[in-house]
């Protein structure tokens, strides 16, 4: 249904409110920011999405493969969201670019939707090798800066005919299904339970 009204170009927002006058900052456009800019400017706020990557989404464009989230429909969202008024910076880092406290001066208020953060990884030996890879690094190399395009954009990922993924959730799955569509002949999942319990 959703595909079939993005097709004909009549996803319409809805008639926003007279601005009250308040001003607030959303710091990331991944889902928790793009949801909360979209509520925000509905209720008559005045919303800047500030944004460190290049390109607007957060793990919706850098996490999630295209195989599973088509671009269309994530550019689609992103306009939607900007047709009710909310501005989207681009390549600002926040705490360099401007500080939180800077932020403020311009803003009544700020809402932090950095995401996930830093991945864990298991502290075993050889997980600093050549082609060890956290899923974050792997996927945001390929969905976002290209790699699978490697050497027409100038992002390699190593990619070898075994690969192993440890982890059972949806982060894993796209990771491995990515590994595939490398190349990689044989890709193995490692879960630490069973398959029952598999998220």
């Amino acid at each position: 249904a959703g595909d079939w009204e993005l097709a004909r170009d009549e996803v319409e927002p809805p008639p926003t409110p007279k601005p009250i006058g308040t001003s607030v900052a959303v710091v990331g456009s991944g889902p928790g920011g793009l949801a909360c800019a979209a509520d925000l400017a509905m209720w008559g706020h005045k919303v800047t999405v500030y944004e460190l990557f290049h390109e607007a989404g957060g793990v919706l464009r850098y996490g999630i493969p295209r195989f599973r989230l088509p671009r269309e429909v994530l550019d689609a969202e992103l306009e939607y969201v900007r047709r009710l008024g909310v501005e989207i910076r681009l390549n600002f880092v926040v705490g360099r670019t401007a500080t939180i406290d800077e932020l403020l001066e311009q803003h009544d208020a700020i809402f932090v939707a950095t995401g996930a953060g830093l991945p864990r990884f298991l502290e075993v030996p050889g997980e600093n090798l050549l082609g060890v890879y956290s899923a974050n690094e792997f996927l945001t190399r390929v969905n976002l800066m290209h790699a699978d395009r490697f050497p027409e954009y100038h992002t390699p990922v190593y990619c070898g005919r075994e690969v192993i993924v440890v982890g059972g959730g949806n982060v894993a799955m796209d990771a491995a299904r990515t590994a595939r569509r490398l190349g990689s002949e044989h890709v193995t999942i490692l879960y630490r339970r069973t398959r029952k319990e598999m998220p």
